[in-house]
Order: C-alpha cells, then structure tokens, then sequence
C-alpha cells in the first residue's frame, strides 16, 4: 500500500465529513471511515475533532479491534460501528455514520422509505431499520448493526441516524446526499398526493441509463468539492 493512496484517502475523508456538515448530513457527531487496502485497519477521525473543521492530518489509524495505532485519539466512541461493519462486509471500502434529519424520520413512522427519485433505484429493496437506539459502542452492537444491514448499502438507526456503506469514499458522498434527497421529496409528494414509487421495470431501465456509479460519484464529487470551496467549507 503506497503513501499515496493513503494520503488520498484521509484527504477524502475530511473533505467528505466537512461537506457532510455543510449538507446537513452530518452534524457535531458521526463520522465517515476508509479500510486501508490489504490491511485489517482503517482511518477514521477522532473522537472530539469538529466535523466542520477536519483535516487529513487528524485522521486516526484504527485497527478492527478499535485499537488507535496512529494519531492522536481516542477514537470515536461508535468505533465499533464501523469495525463490525468491515468485518461482516469485505466488500464496505468506506463507512458513513451520520443524522440526516429527514430519512432518519422514517425510522419512527410505520411507513417505508420509498424510492420516488429516479437515483434512488439503488435504494429500491427495502431499507432495514436497526432497532437500537442508543450509540453503537460495543462489539455486540456492532455486530447487531451488521447483522441488520446485511447486504444492503444503507440502513437507518430507530430515532438515530444512518450508517452507509460504500466502495469508495467518492461514491459514498454520493449515496448518502441521494438517500436523504430521496427521503425529502418522499416526504414532499406524499403531502401532494397518492405516491407513485418507482416500479421494478422503472429501476431495470434506470440501472442501464445511469450505467457505472462511478462515473456519477465523480461528478457529484467534483461539483460538491468546488462548491464546498465557495462556502469556505472547504
């Protein structure tokens, strides 16, 4: 693993938590994380660090058993959410833990979190709720958190949050601005009238038309970035 892709990944991680913050997706707690490839560890940020305020040169080297092995901690307290995360999923290159306001509301109502827009195709099987909730600081509430989201890329903490798992720290930026947006215009239309969610058929045609995630997950990523810059967020 070369200092370079290292280097990479905390400055995305800081610069994905900063515009987190700056979207709402991400307040004065949660956390974004990255595995180290062909390692059994991960960077993540500090415990007390401000998420509006972060930088490469904070981010933690955790291994997964939430041992601090570079930086200056402690490590957040919900570490155990994204370790047990990472080791249930081989596949999770990248872990968000954030409190967006509007899908987190469909944790506490009897009704499900609907694909309306037509990114949201990816989010088309039905969102698990975990129900939990209190803070994931344990092993055995990691391990429960894990269980819950399965194979699934996102899944919501009852009267909490969210946790979103992804492939990249690009993509994951972009799954979780496209959940929330998804859940504000749900709660939007419904107010409208009867909800017409996206169909089986709409979602196959959806996958083709959109083709590879990343090629989306760049461009959000490059448009957030500059725009983040003109806020200052950046």
């Amino acid at each position: 693993m070369s200092e370079s892709t290292i280097t990479r990944l905390r400055e995305e991680i800081a610069a994905c938590t900063r515009l987190l913050v700056m979207e709402g997706i991400m307040d004065f707690s949660g956390h974004v994380s990255a595995r180290l490839p062909g390692a059994n560890r991960i960077l993540i940020q500090p415990k007390d660090t401000s998420r509006a305020a972060l930088t490469a040169d904070d981010i933690l080297v955790v291994d997964l058993d939430g041992k601090v092995l570079e930086g200056k901690g402690p490590a957040p307290l919900e570490t155990a959410l994204h370790t047990c995360v990472y080791r249930a999923r081989p596949d999770a290159l990248a872990v968000c833990h954030g409190h967006p306001t509007i899908s987190t509301l469909f944790s506490v109502v009897d009704r499900p979190l609907l694909a309306v827009r037509n990114f949201a195709y990816r989010f088309m099987d039905a969102v698990p709720i975990h129900p939990d909730t209190t803070h994931i600081r344990t092993v055995e509430q990691g391990r429960a958190l894990a269980q819950t989201l399965g194979n699934h890329s996102v899944s919501l903490l009852r009267a909490h949050g969210t946790v979103a798992v992804s492939s990249s720290i690009q993509e994951l930026f972009m799954d979780c601005l496209d959940f929330e947006e998804n859940a504000r215009s749900l709660l939007y239309a419904a107010a409208l009238g009867p909800l017409l969610p996206l169909t089986r058929d709409e979602a196959a045609a959806l996958r083709a038309s959109y083709g590879r995630a990343d090629f989306r997950a760049a461009k959000v990523w490059e448009h957030y970035v500059h725009k983040g810059r003109l806020a200052g967020a950046l």
